[in-house]
């Protein structure tokens, strides 16, 4: 009679591992580079009523929002699908013709939205301002019917004390360190990177709910702690 073979045991050590964890974030703490800076955020707020009501806003702060990227990325919030068309257009200051346009025919997307200027082939000069605005047009025969909202950013160069912090800084460390700094833009970038390499991870989001809460984006940060809490 032929021998009945078994498969052989698989051992602890040589169980695959289970994927890698990204450590809770370190508290994120914005702290604006020039206290009193004029206020240049425009929120879209809300339009329509009901069911239908869309809420539309730039994720930035009411100051220009700074960063240490050449080719940064622009976030906004948009509550729900709507059936219009979308623009984001982003403008060089003393200058008319935008540095960039893009369009989308409709915008279904919702939730907190993300462009890289990386993949449209835009760079942001050093110590200039530009100005970035988000539309949602219902009618374009009528633009004064656009729920608008608009921010600005400027690219600076880092100190050498952020990038000798940033050196020796683990990712989940980055987010606070250029918050703290008062790069914006930065901060939200590196901890959106979390999110994105880790979207069910309900530390990280509740980080991006309060940074966003910090500054006076009620509608995105109750999103997102929304999200963090399922």
């Amino acid at each position: 009679m032929a021998a009945l073979l078994l498969p052989n045991p698989v051992r602890a050590e040589d169980a695959a591992p289970p994927p890698a964890q990204i450590p809770p974030p370190q508290p994120v703490i914005y702290r604006p580079a020039a206290k009193s800076a004029p206020s240049v955020r425009v929120t879209g707020g809300s339009r329509g009523s009901g069911d239908s009501t869309i809420t539309l806003d730039v994720l930035a702060p009411d100051e220009t929002g700074l960063t240490t990227q050449e080719q940064p990325s622009l976030f906004w919030y948009q509550s729900k699908p709507a059936e219009a068309k979308f623009e984001l257009t982003l403008l060089e200051e003393n200058k008319v013709k935008p540095l960039l346009q893009v369009k989308v025919e409709r915008s279904s997307k919702a939730g907190i939205q993300r462009i890289k200027l990386s993949e449209h082939g835009v760079k942001l000069a050093p110590n200039i301002e530009y100005q970035w605005v988000v539309a949602l047009v219902t009618d374009p025969d009528n633009r004064s019917s656009d729920l608008v909202a608009s921010g600005a950013i400027k690219r600076i160069e880092p100190s050498a004390e952020l990038k000798a912090k940033l050196a020796g800084a683990s990712p989940t460390a980055a987010p606070g360190i250029y918050a703290e700094a008062g790069i914006w833009h930065d901060a939200l970038a590196a901890l959106s990177d979390l999110i994105d390499a880790q979207p069910d991870n309900k530390a990280l989001r509740q980080a991006r709910a309060d940074l966003l809460a910090q500054v006076g984006l009620k509608a995105a940060a109750s999103s997102e702690g929304a999200l963090a809490k399922k």
